[in-house]
């Protein structure tokens, strides 16, 4: 039997950089927090029609010029400009900046709510929790409960990891990020089931082999395939990264960090821990029959 590479002798090695990183992400987390965008601490929200329409770019670089941290720019079909900045930003700095670009007609000037603004973050850590006990419900009917845990577990570290490397860079966290982190969690997820169905297959296949090798065979089984989609998956993300612009460049870099962790976690934290987990039992049932 051809076990190319054995994955699981490195299980206590990836313990330790999974740890590292998501002990770095708890620790950015509490002391340095996230850059949250005005979806959730709140706002104001300008409207402006130019005499001679600009290029969006330009409206974001005075912007920048004028030392606004935190702002969206949005075009709409009628061919006038929303800005909206976080609370605390001098919306006439934002006026004065604007008028760089030439003469503009002010069409509406709005703030948005606390109240709004609670309840946008309230819904997406529901949506968020919603997700992962949907999750692990279903892999736990798919599979034993145990692998259920497993993959959970690799799941909330992927999700930390991508939320610490948010808190590092102090890039906005907005909705769209959160939807981000939603996908980047169903695709290590689906990552994870692949190669838990071929370690199922294997142990029908293969009964008198130990645990540990029957996992290796399968990750090494699966791996191409991996590989495949997650190298295409990054080249995509990267690609529009660099070249989508500041807000699409904001929602690909969970992205691009989320595959790369997520294949690492796929491949050796979800089977590291189901291997491990299942020894311990395994090593109590004696004890317990004897008692």
């Amino acid at each position: 039997m051809d076990i190319r590479f054995r994955f699981l002798r490195f299980r206590f090695f990836s313990y330790f950089v999974s740890l590292l990183l998501v002990a770095g992400s708890i620790f950015l987390l509490s002391t340095k927090g996230l850059n949250l965008g005005l979806d959730f601490t709140g706002g104001k929200v300008v409207e402006v029609r130019f005499e001679k329409k600009p290029e969006i770019r330009d409206l974001r670089r005075v912007l920048n010029e004028a030392g606004i941290e935190s702002f969206l720019v949005q075009e709409t079909k009628e061919g006038t400009y929303i800005v909206k900045v976080r609370e605390g930003e001098n919306i006439s700095a934002v006026k004065k900046a604007l008028e760089k670009l030439g003469r503009f007609e002010l069409i509406r000037e709005e703030r948005i709510g606390g109240v709004i603004s609670e309840e946008l973050r309230k819904k997406a850590i529901m949506a968020i929790l919603t997700a992962l006990a949907g999750i692990l419900i279903y892999l736990a009917f798919r599979f034993k409960p145990l692998w259920g845990v497993g993959a959970l577990v690799a799941l909330v570290h992927d999700v930390l990891i991508v939320l610490g490397a948010y808190s590092l860079t102090y890039r906005e966290v907005n909705l769209e990020v959160v939807s981000a982190l939603l996908i980047v969690a169903g695709y290590s997820v689906a990552d994870t089931v692949v190669i838990f169905d071929r370690i199922r297959e294997n142990l029908r296949i293969r009964k008198a082999l130990p645990l540990e090798e029957v996992m290796d065979l399968s990750i090494n089984q699966t791996l191409s395939r991996t590989l495949m989609t997650s190298l295409t998956t990054f080249a995509t993300a990267l690609a529009l990264f660099v070249l989508g612009g500041y807000a699409l460049s904001n929602i690909m870099f969970a992205f691009v960090v989320g595959v790369v962790v997520g294949t690492f976690s796929s491949v050796f934290v979800a089977s590291s821990l189901v291997l491990d987990v299942s020894r311990f039992f395994k090593k109590e049932e004696p004890q317990e029959e004897t008692a």
